[in-house]
Parts: C-alpha cells; structure tokens; sequence
C-alpha cells in the first residue's frame, strides 16, 4: 500500500490560488454571508463571461496557453437554466444509506429545542460539523457557505477547527482576521515529505524555534483552544486576548515526563463577542502549532481542506494525535470531501484505494463512534485531449466514475451516507455545462464561487428534506428505496 500510495500522490492536482486574509496585511473581514436555501443564481451568473476552450498548439502536447472565446449573456443564461434544471431534477433522491445520518440528526434537534426555546439561561450546547477534503474544500467558499446556512438556521457556534496563523498562500476562513509573522514555517503541505507527521487534527501544523514569532486570530467566540506538540524542551508562548497579556502556554514536557511528544492543548474562556488573540514566543526553543478552535452555542461547519490531498493521507498523519485531537472536538458529523485527486491516478495505482478509504470509515467510526459519516463524491470533471489535426479539446473525465464507486461501496459495508456530488450536478460531462453558466473554473476541474455556493445550497436542502423526515418521525429509520429514493417505512 506504501507504494501504492506514493504513486498515487504524484498523480495530484495543482492548486488553484484564493487571495489571502491577513490581518498584518490589514485585509478586510470576509463575513460569513447568509444564503436562502435556494439554487437560482442567475442574477450573478447570467452576465457576460469568458468561456475557455484549448488552443491549437503542436501535435501531442498540450499547449501552455488556452484561447478565451466570449460566451454571450444569452447563451450563459440559457447554460444556468439548463444547471438549475438539473439541480433541481437530482434532488428527489440525494443520498445513499441516508438512515447513517440519524445520530446526527437527533443531536441538531437537541441543539434546536435549545436554541429555539431562549429564556433566561444561555445555550450551552454546540454540534460540530467538520469537514475534511481537498482544495474544493480548502478554499472555504462552499464550506463557508455551509456555515452560513446551518448556522442561520441552528445558531452561529463559531469556526471552529482551524489551522493556526497563515500556513498557506490563499488560506483564509470566513468570518475572521489572521496573520502570523515570518520565522514560522510550515509542515503537512508537501505529502511525499510529512516530517515526522506530527500534524494534528488537520494534517498541516506550523513551527519554529526563534522567539518573538506571532500568530494572530480576531474572530467571535466564547471559548478558545490552542492544539500544540507538547515536547521534550519546548518553548514558551505568551497570551493575550484584545491586547492584554492572559497567561503564559507552556509546550515542554517536565524533566522526569516520560519521553516522547504527545497532544497539547491550552483551554480558555471568554465573554461573548468579537476578540483579538495573539501567541507569541518567548524562547529560542522549538514550538509545534497543530490548530486553533474557537466556538460558542450553536453550530459549527468546520473547514479541513488541503490543496491536492487525497482521502489516504490522513492514515499518514501521527494516528495518536488525530485521534486525541478528534476525541476532544467530539463532533456529530464528520463529512469526508474526497475524489478530485485520486480520479487521475492510474488502474494500478487505484488498486489500494478501497482498502485505505475501508480503514480511513473504520478508524473515524472507532475514534468517534458517535458521529455520523457523510461521504460527498467528487465533482464532474473534463480534461484537455486530442480534438484531431493538432488540436486541443475537452472531454468529460471518466475516471471519476471509479472513485464514485468505490467510495459508494464503502459508505454501504461501513454504514456512512453517500452524496453524489456528481449526480447532482446533471452527472457525467456536467461540467462543460457548468463552465458554460459561469459556475465552473477554466480548468473544468473546480468551481466558482457561484458554482460552489450553488453546490452548497443543493447540499443543505438535502440535510434539511431529510432532517424534517427525520423529525417527523425519528423512531422510523430512512430507508432507501429499490429505485433510489429516500423515504419512511411505514
């Protein structure tokens, strides 16, 4: 499977950029934007645009540069049309094995009694959402407008899980302000070199051994938490909330601990409100950062993307802290956004797909028994080839086809739910569709921001078509019928 799985890496995705919020860079605050649970568009994305086709280049190569051909307003919104229609048309049957999705759903209707009744008390309790996935979900567009959603409707219970300072180019979460100065670098970015894969919850961690090294976060919340290595001679960090100094974090281990790392975490609480934290070294020491939490009542929709990952690194990552880490946020819904990357790798290569995404469902339903499993298949896709007489086209992608089921199998033997991310946008070949409309990327790989907020409302009108039967009846479990749809036993 090593092997296997060192072959598959190399067949990974380039990453499409997403312009960074940095507070030192003064940046303004992307709010979470509330969306109607609807999937018209048309007003953003019917106006002229650019549709991308490959230009003639030399015979068997792929040309470095692609000719944009201008779409007119008509036919973008004769291509929205035909997407919606098509949005519209899967919704009868979203999800496969729905009934897995039932832990989840008597957790949400706790949380809505809750936050529907009010009185004097204040809410105490908070669902987790987290998501983990490729650069569909390491952008936080359709993530974020998953939060936005679920949190209109269940109560705002903050990010989350998120990874500490800035450890990418493009990685921004909505809703917040971050920064982090230049002695940090950092690990889990590059998978065919993890390091020692001490990388936490998220898989990317941060680090440095020179003092006077920040992170900032300015977001809401009523708790925060800091996820760091605690490790032989270990560094110190100072704390301060809104400018005044709170405390002192120790990372070291005492002289006679047994040796070894293992998962740190500082805890603290705060008025509700908007705050402005910071972490800064004090010591010419190592300091490992592997995440940062902060949450209050309500729900949360947690963003864990890595640009190119595929669903098998996560069994890459130090096993014990994931697990600690997982354990501590004790979600009620893990969604599992994976596909993209794997769909390029070879027959060979895919040959130990199956058993590692087995063992990936096995190790989450083990650390977190409790929380239901939601798999969202990858996205349509085309690919540039052969159009004859040296030219270039694109074609829909079938590789993708393998990874749908395989993945749809697993969710089957390990009692998760499946969303046909594919299905749902019209299914294969969709995606020249999509790009047509404006809601899909040059690269006929990704989406835009419409077409990603499009995806997102089609997800939550499925969670709440079936959260509402679910409510109706919870003693009944859903069921899938023989031709696919969800629905009730009598």
């Amino acid at each position: 499977m090593q092997k296997t799985f060192a072959a598959l890496l190399l067949t990974m995705l380039p990453v499409s950029g997403v312009a960074a919020t940095s507070k030192k860079a003064h940046a303004p605050v992307v709010a979470a934007h509330s969306h109607k649970a609807t999937i018209t568009h048309k007003a953003v994305a019917a106006r002229a645009g650019t549709h991308v086709v490959a230009a003639k280049g030399r015979k068997g190569r792929i040309p470095r540069t692609l000719r944009t051909i201008p779409v007119s307003p008509a036919v973008r919104e004769r291509a929205v049309d035909r997407v919606e229609a098509e949005l519209t048309s899967t919704a009868s049957s979203p999800f496969l094995y729905p009934s897995a999705l039932n832990r989840f759903f008597k957790a949400l209707g706790a949380e809505q009694a809750e936050h529907a009744a009010g009185g004097t008390e204040p809410a105490s309790q908070t669902v987790r959402i987290l998501q983990f996935g490729d650069s569909h979900t390491a952008a936080d567009i359709f993530t974020g407008a998953m939060r936005a959603h679920m949190q209109q409707q269940f109560g705002d219970g903050g990010l989350g899980f998120q990874f500490p300072g800035h450890p990418f180019a493009g990685y921004h979460l909505a809703g917040s302000l971050r920064s982090q100065s230049a002695g940090w670098f950092t690990e889990g970015n590059r998978f065919t070199a993890l390091g020692d894969g001490d990388l936490g919850m998220g898989g990317i961690s941060i680090e440095t051994s020179q003092p006077e090294q920040s992170i900032t976060l300015e977001t809401t919340c009523t708790t925060l938490q800091l996820h760091f290595l605690q490790q032989p001679g270990g560094g110190r960090l100072q704390f301060s909330d809104n400018g005044a100094v709170i405390s002192t974090v120790a990372t070291g281990t005492d002289a006679d601990a047994v040796s070894g790392a293992s998962a740190g975490t500082f805890s603290y609480s705060c008025t509700a409100g908007t705050h402005d934290f910071e972490f800064t070294t004090l010591d010419h020491a190592p300091v490992k950062l592997m995440g940062l939490v902060s949450e209050q009542p309500g729900v949360t929709y947690e963003c864990l993307g890595i640009n190119g990952a595929v669903a098998p690194l996560m069994l890459r990552w130090n096993q014990a802290l994931f697990a600690n880490y997982l354990r501590q946020r004790d979600p009620q819904l893990i969604v599992l956004a994976y596909g993209t990357n794997e769909a390029g790798g070879s027959a060979e290569h895919l040959e130990g797909y199956p058993a590692d995404f087995d063992r990936l469902l096995d190790n989450l339903h083990r650390i977190a028994p409790d929380a239901s499993v939601l798999v969202l298949g990858p996205a349509d896709r085309s690919m540039s080839g052969s159009a004859g007489r040296g030219r270039r086209a694109w074609h829909p992608f079938a590789g993708t086809e393998r990874i749908i089921a395989m993945q749809k199998e697993a969710c089957r033997t390990h009692g998760c739910t499946f969303w046909d991310t594919r299905r749902r946008m019209g299914g294969f070949g969709s995606m020249q569709q999509w790009v047509a409309a404006g809601w899909g990327q040059p690269d006929r790989t990704h989406l835009t921001g419409t077409g990603y907020r499009a995806l997102a409302d089609a997800l939550y009108a499925d969670l709440i078509h079936a959260y509402n039967l679910y409510q109706q009846h919870p003693e009944i479990p859903v069921q899938e019928s023989s031709n696919g749809q969800t629905r009730r036993n009598p």
